[in-house]
């Protein structure tokens, strides 16, 4: 891989200055492996390996979003930056506002319909992602 084209983001994949470094946290744990080189058979390698550790390790989210919620809305993924608290009955969102403060927003579905509450999350976690471009 020629070393003048810009660098491209990687789930879990890192580029660093001698190749490909595979990261992975679970409980405060990070598993690492490298992989030498800047070549198509070297990022390939990290991948295959990045593909068989998140196929054997639990799913980093505690309390997920439930599948039917996801369909609802036809998404496949959950949505990054949008989390529904171990035990609690919201989404929050994490978001920057206008003057560059960190906040937290919660949707609670005791007054609506859970898919409501995290379609109104997305919306504005989409919002303040608009608003930072």
């Amino acid at each position: 891989m020629p070393k003048n084209l810009p660098i491209k983001e990687f789930t879990n994949i890192r580029v660093t200055n001698d190749g490909f470094q595979v990261v992975i946290t679970r409980k405060k744990h990070e598993l690492t492996a490298y992989f030498a080189g800047h070549t198509p058979e070297s990022l390939r390698a990290a991948q295959r390996h990045r593909d068989r550790l998140l196929r054997t390790l639990p799913n980093k989210r505690r309390n997920p979003v439930p599948r039917r919620v996801l369909q609802a809305l036809g998404l496949s993924e959950p949505v990054v930056g949008v989390f529904r608290p171990h035990g609690r009955r919201h989404y929050s969102v994490l978001y920057t506002d206008r003057h560059g403060r960190k906040c937290t927003r919660a949707f609670s579905w005791k007054h609506q319909d859970e898919i409501e509450a995290y379609a109104q999350a997305i919306a504005l976690r989409n919002k303040a992602l608009r608003r930072r471009a």
